[in-house]
């Protein structure tokens, strides 16, 4: 009888120690499953910061182009071109539309009801430019800006709230 008493003890304590290394096995998978989702958190908040990166250079590249290089194109095709003059600022200005066309479709998905215009008017409005400069930057009248303005509140449902179009415009994005 006492072996047999021997034998249960003995099954008890390897159970026992069965047991001790499961709950050891089950702490070391937890502990290892908490940081894999910490990880996968943070490569998360990673690619969403990039994301809006890329945005933000996406939309610096066309703001530069069109305050910087388009006015002066303009300004060219309105003088007295000799020879091949305008047909090189036509090229030019086709080409900067051609590198330019991929950033405005990702734009005007976001936008999808908006006209072109408004799309510049929202476009500059959230840069900060005031209505004076963008009815410049356009050349069309301050009234025509800001019946724009209205039309973009009204699409984007802020008509009669006190929110801010530029603070607006720049939490989209």
């Amino acid at each position: 009888m006492a072996k047999e008493n021997q034998g249960s003890i003995a099954t008890r304590d390897d159970q026992v120690v069965a047991d001790q290394i499961d709950l050891s096995r089950e702490s070391e998978l937890e502990s290892s499953i908490q940081r894999l989702e910490e990880l996968n958190s943070a490569l998360k908040s990673l690619l969403r910061h990039r994301d809006q990166d890329k945005r933000d250079m996406e939309e610096r590249f066309l703001s530069n182009v069109k305050e910087l290089v388009i006015p002066y194109i303009q300004k060219l095709k309105e003088t007295e071109l000799v020879g091949l003059q305008s047909t090189f600022v036509e090229i030019a200005e086709s080409n900067l539309n051609d590198i330019m066309s991929p950033f405005l479709q990702k734009i005007t998905s976001r936008y999808r009801n908006f006209t072109p215009k408004e799309i510049q008017v929202a476009s500059l409005i959230k840069e900060g430019k005031r209505t004076k400069e963008i009815a410049q930057i356009l050349g069309i009248s301050k009234s025509a800006i800001d019946l724009h303005r209205n039309s973009i509140r009204n699409k984007l449902g802020l008509i009669n709230k006190k929110t801010n179009l530029r603070s607006y415009l720049m939490s989209l994005f």
